[in-house]
């Protein structure tokens, strides 16, 4: 199924968490060059591809959700949906109301 054939929901949510993939690939990348602490080099040296790889996954679901739920947030509301039914306006109608009064004291 190509891109363009998904549903507007699903397309959405792939591409925006692609993009937090896509951050989350240069957020490894400045640890490991950046090395605070030392982490860079401990990686490098005791891990390997496979915790470069387990740091990219889980910071990229991070990231994925972070800014899928941004992209969300910041959408203006206005789709391209047919909306329900007509709107029709209501009419004020007053009704009476029996209300006992109450003896003062």
């Amino acid at each position: 199924m190509s891109l363009r054939r998904m549903p507007t929901a699903v397309r959405f949510m792939v591409l925006h968490g692609l993009i937090g993939f896509g951050l989350s690939a240069l957020f490894v990348a400045a640890v490991l060059w950046a090395d605070p602490g030392g982490v860079g080099q401990l990686i490098l040296k005791q891990g390997g591809i496979p915790v470069i790889a387990m740091l990219w996954f889980f910071s990229g679901l991070t990231f994925g959700s972070v800014q899928i739920g941004t992209a969300v947030m910041l959408q203006d509301g206005r789709d391209d949906a047919p909306r329900g039914g007509r709107r029709q306006r209501l009419q004020a109608v007053p009704v009476p109301v029996r209300v006992p009064a109450r003896a003062r004291r």
